[in-house]
């Protein structure tokens, strides 16, 4: 019996979850029978911040070297376009993007925010995207930390509307949010 996990999806797929709760592990399993993957990993390496390395080096160490890798594109719609129209991508994660964006203007947002959006439109791709859930926590006590939350928080809706798929990891749990829950109107 194959379970909704190991069903061979195509279309976005949508991965969310709070920190270290197996949303990047899940992600890989769902892709991982692919032909052909591209990763797109979008977080920057931090200098002075280990922690961060580590975490970056425990995702390089998962991935199967027969994947290709586009480590944080300046133009992700621009990456995407480039993979081939028979392969698979992962991106890990919204969070990368939106870090990239935090000085842009809210026209600029609003532009990359649609574009990137309609640049998800192939159902004949499998998709997936990691986000991070970032509005369950503390309420940032600074300006940028609330941009960042805002933004994510809106993209990940907004991606998650799109999306053919959408799973909820939680402590190492994968929660089929289809089948537990309806879209809000």
């Amino acid at each position: 019996m194959i379970t909704p996990l190991e069903k061979n999806y195509k279309g976005l797929i949508s991965i969310t979850g709070p920190t270290r709760s197996g949303k990047s592990q899940l992600a890989e399993f769902l892709i991982k029978k692919q032909q052909s993957v591209t990763y797109i990993a979008t977080s920057k390496p931090r200098p002075n911040d280990p922690d961060w390395q580590q975490r970056i080096d425990l995702h390089k160490k998962r991935r199967p070297d027969r994947w290709k890798l586009i480590e944080h594109p300046k133009d992700i719609c621009k990456a995407i376009e480039s993979i081939s129209k028979n392969g698979s991508i992962l991106i890990d994660s919204i969070g990368g993007l939106v870090e990239h964006h935090l000085g842009d203007d809210d026209t600029q947002w609003e532009i990359f925010q649609d574009k990137l959006l309609n640049c998800f439109t192939d159902d004949n791709l499998l998709i997936v995207f990691v986000s991070e859930e970032v509005g369950w926590g503390i309420v940032p006590a600074t300006p940028i930390g609330h941009l960042f939350r805002e933004r994510h928080s809106t993209l990940t809706s907004l991606l998650s509307c799109r999306s053919k798929k959408r799973l909820l990891a939680i402590n190492g749990i994968a929660i089929d949010l289809d089948q537990i829950g309806d879209l809000i109107p």
